[in-house]
């Protein structure tokens, strides 16, 4: 009798290793499973960027001297946001500037003028955009002198200044507006208050002017769709782990 029970327990000793090591197999593959199929989705965010203007070629905010005296306002078309990649928590609008004041002299007679000390003063550049964006730089040039042809105007020198950014969030009732596979379009106004002139010579009146170039940026926050193919790999995985506790069983069960 104890000779069966020694005997009993060193079957079922071989038995257990076999048992235990297949279902190793199958453990760590579904843990795998939970692991990927658990994992929450993933914050993501895109931007895009549209130039207005530039340093070559900015674009006027008021100046007497050309027609038309404003190039503003200014629609710049930006990319929108492609749902099938998400859903969106956020919209950001980003406004940078550079701005240029100048002193600008006019001659209303019929002959050359000369003139001295023309000035802008504290002459301010405004850029606003949707949502309650806004630049501004307030600048003021030196004096400078020169000549001016016969009734005709002269930009008498300028200066230049980076106006702080501007960024906004987008209300999320507006969000539908940024939504789709084309372009959501954007206007850009732009301003000088009246300001303060300076200046010598005949027949002459002194003023200002004022330019602009920058950018406009749009930043799409949102929660990613997640992968599609995860969810297959951990099923194969499980499939892998059956297959191999179904032949391990088959050889336990051998007399």
């Amino acid at each position: 009798m104890k000779q069966n029970i020694e005997l009993n327990s060193h079957k079922n000793g071989n038995r257990i290793p076999i048992i235990m090591k297949s279902a190793h197999v199958l453990f760590p593959c579904c843990a795998a499973v939970m692991i990927e199929v658990a994992t929450p989705a993933q914050a993501a965010m895109e931007s895009f960027t549209q130039n207005y203007g530039s340093s070559a070629s900015p674009l006027v905010i008021s100046d007497a001297a050309v027609t038309p005296y404003t190039d503003f306002p200014e629609t710049l078309s930006l990319p929108q946001f492609n749902p099938s990649q998400g859903t969106l928590t956020e919209i950001i609008l980003t406004l940078s500037s550079t701005d240029i004041i100048g002193s600008e002299v006019y001659n209303y007679s019929s002959s050359t003028q000369s003139y001295t000390g023309a000035q802008a003063l504290n002459l301010s550049a405004i850029v606003a955009g949707p949502y309650g964006l806004q630049t501004s730089e307030t600048l003021s040039t030196p004096g400078f002198s020169g000549t001016v042809g016969p009734s005709s105007f002269a930009h008498a020198g300028s200066v230049t200044g980076v106006a702080a950014d501007s960024t906004v969030s987008v209300p999320t009732c507006s969000f539908s507006q940024f939504t789709g596979s084309g372009l959501v379009a954007l206007n850009l106004l732009a301003a000088i208050p009246v300001g303060a002139y300076s200046g010598s010579g005949q027949a002459t009146f002194f003023g200002g002017y004022a330019d602009s170039f920058g950018a406009l940026e749009v930043q799409y926050v949102y929660t990613a769709v997640p992968e599609p193919g995860t969810l297959w790999a951990g099923l194969a995985a499980v499939g892998f782990g059956l297959f191999r506790l179904t032949r391990s069983g088959r050889f336990c069960s051998r007399p």
